[in-house]
């Protein structure tokens, strides 16, 4: 609430002695406290401590509380009571008189003779402050100033609310209908576009009249109907081009109006969408999906219709016999000038959940592993060229399954497409604002010291005692590098910069093909049978597109956290070679295990604008297997538990407490014949606190007393060691005197 930090918000009653006042209230621009005479009163005394902040500038609220349970504005299947807080007038507060009764207030807004109500975050006292902290605050806020909606779901997906209201089954009823509603509400636009689809249909042996009717609308739109043919003289006309004509780079409102003519002339009884949101627009300059006369075909545009029929049949019944027919069109269409990727985004126009839209932005977003699953990912990343109408059927189902398993905010073919749209937009800015955006190279930004020591060093370790943060300290030094330094934070990284980053843990079983390259089973989409193919690996799926956004300037890290627990030279493999600094790029790149021994052009590398961090703790029993190889290609930064002292500070309520028994703790360790730095007690174990309601005695018996325990096992005076190091972790005195 960073816009209202000075100001209070103090909702207030009305009713003084049983009678209402809110009309005088209202007339006399004034609020009233009551209790008049009656200044000895407890209740009064308390919101006294309230009227003596109303201050000018303040907001004073007008409301009543009661409770419901009828026609409540959500789904309530128990026919439960709400909390309901009418907003009757609201108002700025211009002078407190200090008579200990009397306000000021200037009203600019007057509810009276509406229902304005918002539900369950609600208080019956005669005054209530506001807590401007309070996450709910914003919305009640929102909802009283600017007439925002009141969103239920914030308060019914909270588990106290949820509780009241709904058994496990409702609840997930609701939430269905909730994201239905969503969903139908910013894709409006589906339902139009499926049924114009179905209605130019029967003007594929009629296109004369069709060129008429589309002329007829446009013409009542008021808008200039694109050119269809060199001389204007147009003769024939395809469906997708139709649709491309409202579907390219003009302004909402443009479109609207184009979109409520054609509704009109073709009879369309779908409502004429408001939002756009997931439509992929061509380019105005090339928006037919034909060329002119002279420049194509004898049945260019007949073979556009044969795939549109094809399409809407085959999206509308999938059958064996409409999947050949799709099959056919598809692959004769594809083939023709001005098409190429355009059929796929007019193929998702007339039936948008059937068929993927393939434009830039989308093969870039569904290129990206975290938006599509590893099986969508190894079998068609990258997509650089049109697939064909088999290849395309596949990657339609793979997506499909991928969004139905995977954990992404996207669910169906709208959706993905809009979100490729926020994150391309969200990438341009980044890229393209001033403020954010510099010319520096990575190596001159301002980089904090570790960012530092991984640009110039390329591939970094950090190495330290157990719960030191290094794995959240990895992440955050990614963040400086792939923002250039205007980050220093991971999660404040937007989502397309995220992408760039990778991690992974390395344990024993993990192995070459996981990383690099090997055989996998997979099904042929045809035949149903099980084969095997060379499938990529995570490490060679990032390098090979880290490699194809050089030219972008774009930064790559790649951490692997635990990097000690795997057996890295058969992890690895030749990449030992690869991924040395002073062999990066294509000068360093080598043939993998399964790469064809006659095809040169088979090879790995790492290119440069590729990072990589590990992390390990040193007192890891595997360290020791560490393989000398890789030691010497990167550099080891010891991180100390006193170095990250800060992960603490505004995440735990007493900092002061905890690094202050941590450090004592930590001196005591170092002090221990046959125990140093690197057994030391990372901060990360104090984060523990939150959830123990700061007990530092709790901590210290389920989580730090049995770390020590393991570090002094067959130690002679294992006991004595252990009360010496509750004392130091307590701040009372011990005497350290340990025999060998």
């Amino acid at each position: 609430m960073s816009d209202y930090k000075d100001t209070n918000f103090f909702f207030a009653g009305t009713v003084i002695n049983g009678k209402d006042y809110t009309n005088d209230f209202v007339e006399n621009n004034e609020w009233r406290l009551g209790w008049v005479g009656q200044e000895d009163n407890d209740q009064y005394q308390l919101m006294r401590t309230y009227y003596d902040q109303m201050k000018e500038g303040d907001y004073l609220i007008l409301k009543s509380t009661y409770t419901r349970k009828n026609d409540l504005p959500f789904y309530n299947p128990n026919n439960k009571s709400a909390s309901v807080m009418r907003i009757k007038a609201v108002g700025v507060v211009k002078e407190n008189l200090e008579d200990g009764h009397t306000i000021r207030v200037e009203w600019i807004r007057d509810h009276r003779s509406t229902m304005k109500e918002w539900y369950f975050y609600t208080s019956r006292v005669a005054v209530w402050k506001l807590d401007t902290d309070y996450y709910l605050s914003n919305h009640l806020i929102d909802f009283t100033l600017n007439d925002v909606e009141q969103d239920y779901t914030i308060f019914l997906y909270d588990e106290y609310w949820k509780n009241q209201f709904y058994n496990e089954e409702q609840f997930q009823e609701y939430v269905s209908s909730q994201q239905k509603a969503k969903f139908d509400k910013q894709f409006g636009w589906i339902d139009f576009y499926q049924e114009f689809a179905d209605k130019l249909r029967p003007y594929s042996s009629n296109r004369t009249k069709l060129i008429e009717k589309v002329t007829d609308a446009y013409s009542r739109s008021g808008m200039t109907l694109p050119k269809m043919e060199k001389d204007y003289n147009t003769i024939d006309i395809d469906p997708f081009t139709i649709f491309a004509f409202f579907n390219k780079g003009i302004k909402d409102e443009n479109r609207i109006r184009i979109i409520r003519e054609l509704k009109e002339e073709f009879s369309v009884t779908a409502s004429v969408p408001e939002t756009f949101d997931g439509i992929p627009v061509v380019n105005n300059m090339m928006a037919t999906f034909y060329g002119f006369i002279g420049d194509r075909d004898e049945y260019d545009i007949d073979n556009l219709w044969s795939i549109f029929n094809a399409a809407l049949d085959y999206a509308d019944n999938d059958t064996e016999e409409s999947k050949r027919e799709f099959i056919k069109r598809f692959n004769t269409a594809i083939n023709q000038k001005y098409v190429k990727w355009k059929l796929t985004m007019g193929l998702y126009w007339i039936r948008p959940k059937a068929f993927i839209n393939l434009d830039a932005r989308n093969r870039e977003f569904i290129s990206i592993d975290k938006n599509m699953d590893s099986d969508f990912i190894n079998r068609f990343v990258p997509i650089n060229k049109v697939p064909s109408a088999t290849e395309y059927i596949a990657m339609i189902k793979t997506a499909q399954s991928s969004m139905k398993s995977g954990n992404y905010k996207f669910k169906s073919f709208p959706e993905l497409s809009y979100h490729a749209w926020i994150s391309h937009n969200k990438y341009i800015e980044v890229r393209s604002d001033p403020e954010t955006t510099t010319e520096v190279p990575l190596e001159e930004a301002e980089l904090s010291e570790y960012a530092g020591k991984l640009v110039s060093s390329k591939n970094i370790i950090l190495r330290g005692a157990p719960g030191t943060g290094k794995t959240y300290l990895a992440r955050n030094i990614a963040a400086e590098v792939v923002s250039a330094g205007r980050v220093k934070s991971f999660e404040d990284l937007d989502e397309i910069p995220q992408n760039n980053i990778e991690f992974i843990q390395f344990h024993p079983s993990y192995d070459y093909t996981d990383f690099v390259e090997g055989f996998r089973p997979t099904i042929d989409e045809e035949t149903g049978e099980m084969r095997y193919e060379i499938i990529p690996g995570i490490f060679k799926n990032f390098v090979t597109r880290a490699a194809s956004r050089q030219h972008t300037g774009e930064k790559f890290v790649f951490i692997i956290d635990e990097i000690n627990r795997g057996e890295i030279s058969k992890i690895f493999g030749e990449l030992f070679f690869a991924i040395d600094p002073g062999y990066r790029g294509k000068k360093g790149a080598v043939k993998t295990q399964y790469s064809p021994i006659n095809d040169v052009n088979k090879v790995l590398y790492v290119p440069d604008n590729v990072y990589i961090i590990g992390t390990m703790n040193d007192i890891d029993r595997s360290v020791e297997s560490f393989d000398f190889a890789m030691r010497r290609r990167f550099r080891f930064i010891e991180v100390t538990a006193g170095s990250q002292l800060g992960i603490l500070s505004g995440q735990i309520d007493d900092y002061d407490g905890a690094a202050t028994r941590l450090i004592r703790l930590n001196n005591a360790i170092s002090e221990v014949e046959g125990l140093n730095s690197h057994y030391h007690i990372g901060p990360s174990y104090f984060l523990k606190l939150n959830d123990i309601d700061n007990d530092f005695e709790l901590l210290w018996q389920d989580s730090l007393e049995p770390l020590l325990e393991e570090y002094v096992r067959g130690f002679f005076d294992e006991a004595s060691i252990l009360s010496d190091l509750k004392a130091a972790y307590d701040g009372l005195p011990q005497e350290i005197d340990y025999e060998d």
